[in-house]
């Protein structure tokens, strides 16, 4: 990580009253971006600069005074800003950075800039999961044993602009497990790749099938499982966007037909989102996050509570109106392991099988042939 988020991780363990968990995570994010400052002003590495200048051209676009930062990330920013910098301070004392020009301002940031940086990490870092492994060691594609946490999250310049889709054309895989390494998956192909294989950090963006030329890369920042209500929720709360892509369309018709959400609704979900994002302590953030929570729980509960009371007609007559193509899509790319809601994607275009991007679940082509044979789905 460097030595700034390693001092920072000092300074926070003992810093009182102790850090919350997401500003501890704030915390660690502006010591990398500290990083990145040091390794410029420093040590003159013109590429850390660029770096950070990536991140802080991705969206949401911020004025010079900070106009388009939510007040969630700039009183963020201010709480967590006398930690980072006594972790610059200790690293600048440790290395006599001041000597190289690097003072605590220019490593540490200001105000404005590291509020913009969190506003780019919350719209656009990808989050780490947790892996599934057996008490072997190996990776597992069960996904009953344990709820997968999000150990950490990670921004990329090219992939944090791929705009999103209910639809996608792409699964993106990441290597901090191996799954691009795994012999099994077969993502590795020396003759491809060369002899050098993927680093822990890289990320794929892999094709779905055929993407005819021109068309725009989209992948669903969501599990693609999710109902139509509360996935357009969430992409509006965490993102800031209305989705109105095909299958939007297509289920928020559904669900007027049906009377029940479509994820537009205003009224509590409206006002939890605004709260989440005017939060301007830490207590308002974390009562505003709790209340988002459990009106989404409520909601989810309610959608699978009417579900399970439909009857066999109701069902029978929401099944026949899905279109052949629509459905064809959900039984050859999502992934069928039980509660994962991963997307499946083959590694190279000569495969004989498809990956979970989620759990990491294989499945052969004979397989999917079959379940298609048999009316799966």
């Amino acid at each position: 990580h460097g030595a700034v988020v390693c001092a920072a991780e000092r300074v926070a363990s003992a810093w009182r009253p102790p850090l919350s968990a997401p500003d501890r995570e704030r915390l660690r994010f502006l010591g990398a971006c500290a990083e990145l400052r040091r390794a410029h002003v420093v040590n003159g590495d013109a590429r850390a600069r660029a770096r950070l200048d990536a991140v802080l051209r991705l969206c949401p676009d911020v004025g010079p005074a900070g106009e388009g930062i939510d007040p969630r990330e700039a009183s963020a920013a201010e709480r967590v800003r006398p930690a980072l910098e006594a972790a610059v301070q200790a690293i600048i004392a440790s290395t006599e950075a001041n000597t190289a020009g690097g003072g605590l301002r220019a490593i540490a940031g200001d105000a404005v800039e590291n509020a913009a940086l969190l506003a780019k990490e919350t719209k656009n870092a990808f989050g780490v999961m947790a892996a599934h492994h057996r008490a072997d060691g190996s990776h597992s594609n069960d996904d009953s044993d344990d709820d997968r946490r999000v150990r950490g999250g990670a921004v990329y310049e090219l992939a944090s602009r791929v705009n999103h889709a209910c639809f996608p054309n792409v699964a993106r895989f990441d290597n901090f497990d191996g799954v691009l390494t795994s012999p099994s998956h077969e993502f590795h192909v020396p003759r491809r790749d060369g002899a050098n294989p993927p680093g822990p950090t890289e990320l794929r963006l892999v094709a779905i099938d055929k993407i005819p030329a021109g068309c725009e890369v989209t992948m669903s920042y969501l599990p693609v499982s999710e109902s139509c209500a509360r996935r357009r929720r969430r992409l509006r709360n965490t993102f800031g966007f209305g989705c109105d892509c095909e299958r939007c369309v297509i289920e928020c018709a559904w669900a007027r037909e049906d009377g029940t959400a479509t994820g537009d609704e205003g009224g509590a979900f409206e006002d939890a989102s605004r709260r989440a994002r005017e939060a301007r302590d830490e207590a308002a953030e974390l009562e505003a996050d709790a209340y988002a929570d459990a009106l989404d729980r409520e909601s989810n509960e309610l959608e699978e509570t009417a579900n399970r009371s439909l009857d066999d007609a109701e069902r029978t007559r929401r099944a026949d109106r899905i279109p052949a193509t629509y459905a064809l899509w959900f039984v050859r790319n999502m992934c069928p392991v039980d509660g994962c809601g991963g997307t499946l994607a083959p590694p190279h275009v000569t495969a004989d099988h498809m990956t979970c991007n989620y759990c990491g679940a294989r499945r052969g082509d004979e397989e999917f042939f079959r379940r298609l044979d048999a009316g799966a789905g």
